[in-house]
Formats: C-alpha cells, structure tokens, sequence
C-alpha cells in the first residue's frame, strides 16, 4: 500500500508510532466489534479506551494530544442509550486526557459497531522516534506490563452470555474492583511521559500497545541494534505476581511506554518510575536483521507475541 501511495520520507512517516505532517503528530486507529472489543465493554469504558489506545501513540512520539476525530459505524440493532453511554464517556475521557472533539462521522453499518479515531498533537522540537537507538543506550520500560492480558482472560469470563450494559455500574463490583480487569476494560496513561522523556534525552521510545515481545522487535528493527532483555527487572506488579515473566511480555494492550537513554540519565527516569530491563548491543554480525534477546536473571528464554487482536 506504501509504495503506491504519496508518504512522507521515512522516520517521519510511516514506521513509527505516528506520522509527522507540517509540525503536526498524526495518528489514526480503528476499533471493530467481535476483533478488538465485545459488546459487553460498557460503552463509557469503552470510550474511554479507545481514547487512551490512540493517544498514547501520539504521546510515544514526545507530542501532547490535543484533537481527536471520531467516526463511527453503527449496526441498526446498537440502542440509542448505548450511544448516549458511549457519547459521556467520550466526554470524560476527552475532559481528562486533554482532548478536543473536532469533527468526525457517523454512518449505519450492515455488520458490527465500527470506530476509528485519530488523534493530532503539536510535534515537539525533537520527536522520539523507534529509530534513534544507539548500542549502549538502556532499555527501560514503564507501566503495568501484562496486567490487560491478564484481565482480558478475567473479563471475558465475565463477559460471556452477557449483552450490552449501559453502564459500568451495572457490572458486579467485584469485576471493576479488579484491578486488571479495569485497567483491560479502561486503561488510564499519563500522556505527558513522551514529552518528558524526549525532554530527558530520551533517544528512541515505542508505546507497548501490542506487548514486549511483538513491539521490541520492531524498536530493535528501526534503530538496527540488538536489545538485550531482562524479563526479571520487569516493573513489580501485585496484580499479576502469578504470571511468568515470559507470560507478561506476551501479553498486549497495556500502553505503557518503553524508551532508551544513555546510562546516565537512568537515575532520573526512575524519579518517573521507569525501570530499567535491558540495553541496547551492536548488531551481531552475519545477521541480516536486529534481534531481541529475552532473558530472566542471566538465562536465555524463547518468548512467543501471544497478543492478536
């Protein structure tokens, strides 16, 4: 599709997280029905979601999101009432993530609820890209890595046999008591991490919304340096104390952050609560491609991206 269509010159286009256009960070995403989120995710969560989902893809540029776009295709059988649900929570997420509504569509569809968003955010001066790793940088990650796979298999227990709700009260207490469930069903980011990062020096960054082991390689790939990993060093997280290592870096739809930094810096990206898991190597030679290697304390694992929508 690339080579057929007009694109900006790459880093600063295709390849990233976003594309810069006219000193402008750009992102578009779409969200389908029975793919990416059941009927059940009550329609303000759900909003909610899909806000922080396309924002943080700005945010991992070092950009602050600031309009949002929205289409919608709506199946005749969605209520009225699950449209005004989804319409306040759409509100609040805006309210709280800093976002103006700016324009957008909605049309009928024959088949499931369709949405796609896409967000604007001011380019700062020195964007963050995947491509700007050097051997040497460290490799640190921040955010609740494997908590959304984890609640994903919770709530889809709870999900079964149920239709839509109109609102996230209607849920047993006990399932947004969940702390991984909740952050599944409405993930809450600071989007001013990237901006404060490429503030730090921060030298290249990618947003985990896919997981470790799907989104490292594509960082290694871009900045063409092998990164070494060390899954044990993972942020310490009670939630999901009973999840392998190996079981968090294949999960997805975290939107947490992962950037690289030279050594020095490390210091004060920890007062952020970034951490630190690894580093970035020269390429190993005879190799056409970058490569990850996963490790837990020193010993070589094999990690397999678990995480499709």
């Amino acid at each position: 599709m690339l080579a057929a269509t007009p694109h900006a010159p790459s880093p600063e286009g295709p390849g990233d997280d976003a594309a810069i256009v006219d000193g402008r960070v750009v992102t578009t995403d779409a969200f389908v029905e029975g793919t990416h989120f059941l009927r059940a995710h009550p329609p303000e969560l759900l909003a909610h979601k899909v806000v922080y989902a396309s924002a943080s893809d700005v945010s991992a540029m070092g950009a602050t999101p600031a309009w949002l776009t929205l289409a919608a295709a709506l199946p005749a059988d969605l209520p009225d009432a699950y449209w005004e649900a989804f319409a306040r929570g759409l509100g609040a997420a805006c309210r709280t993530a800093g976002l103006t509504l700016v324009g957008g569509d909605t049309v009928r569809s024959s088949g499931p609820l369709m949405l796609s968003l896409t967000v604007v955010g001011d380019a700062p001066a020195r964007p963050l890209l995947r491509s700007g790793a050097r051997p040497g940088d460290t490799l640190l990650c921040r955010g609740p890595v494997g908590r959304s796979g984890h609640g994903l298999r919770r709530w889809l227990g709870h999900a079964r046999g149920l239709s839509w709700l109109p609102a996230a009260r209607d849920l047993p207490a006990s399932v947004l008591d969940d702390p991984c469930v909740r952050h599944h069903l409405a993930p809450t980011i600071p989007l001013d991490l990237g901006l404060w990062a490429a503030q730090q020096g921060a030298t290249a960054a990618l947003d985990l919304s896919d997981g470790l082991a799907t989104d490292l390689p594509r960082l290694a790939l871009a900045s063409s340096v092998d990164l070494v990993v060390d899954l044990g060093a993972l942020p310490v997280d009670a939630a999901i104390s009973d999840l392998s290592p190996a079981d968090r870096a294949a999960s997805g739809e975290d939107f947490g952050l992962c950037v690289l930094a030279p050594p020095e810096l490390v210091e004060g990206f920890a007062q952020r609560d970034f951490v630190a898991i690894g580093e970035a190597v020269e390429k190993a030679e005879g190799r056409s491609s970058a490569a990850v290697i996963f490790r837990v304390h020193g010993r070589a694992i094999r990690v397999e991206p678990s995480f499709a929508h």
